[in-house]
């Protein structure tokens, strides 16, 4: 089967994109852990300056997303969702199961912990409090764009893990 120009450029920006995106993740990996570390030393200058640069890594991965997804959705349906499915991946294929995702999303939960407690004892500075609410930001930005990416491609929003696990996968 040849593939058309647009399908290969739908591959190309679903690749190039998720490559670009781990990378974000990683970068956002590292930074979390230096930022429990500064927070742990109440280094709220370190602390104001590594929520800048995770704010600025979730605006990336939200771009990277958006180009990753910028097709038409008849080609998601046709050509890239099969090959996210038997025989090409385990069945209820999804990228919840992506590890460095989870790492993320855990360094998230032990720093906002911390961030609150220092804001609600006066601890943190006004800078440091400003600065975390624009990374919560742009994490509900990239929420947001990740929903209306999946809508776009599966109306609905029924995806493969839970189509899975309606079939009775386990």
């Amino acid at each position: 089967m040849e593939l058309t120009q647009n399908q290969q450029t739908a591959i190309r920006r679903w690749k190039l994109g998720h490559h670009v995106f781990h990378l974000h993740l990683t970068l956002m990996n590292t930074h979390l852990t230096a930022l429990r570390g500064a927070l742990e030393a109440e280094d709220w200058a370190a602390c104001r300056r590594l929520l800048g640069v995770l704010a600025r890594l979730y605006r990336a991965a939200t771009a990277s997303m958006r180009y990753a997804s910028d097709f038409p959705a008849d080609t998601y349906t046709g050509l890239l969702r099969p090959a996210m499915e038997p025989p090409w991946v385990s069945p209820g294929f999804s990228g919840r199961f992506n590890t460095d995702h989870a790492l993320m999303l855990g360094l998230l939960k032990s720093v906002r912990g911390p961030l609150k407690k220092a804001t609600r004892e006066g601890r943190a500075p006004a800078d440091v409090q400003d600065a975390a609410r624009r990374l919560w930001q742009e994490q509900s930005r990239n929420r947001a764009q990740h929903k209306l990416i999946c809508e776009k491609f599966v109306p609905g929003g029924t995806s493969l893990l839970q189509e899975y696990f309606a079939a009775g996968g386990q």
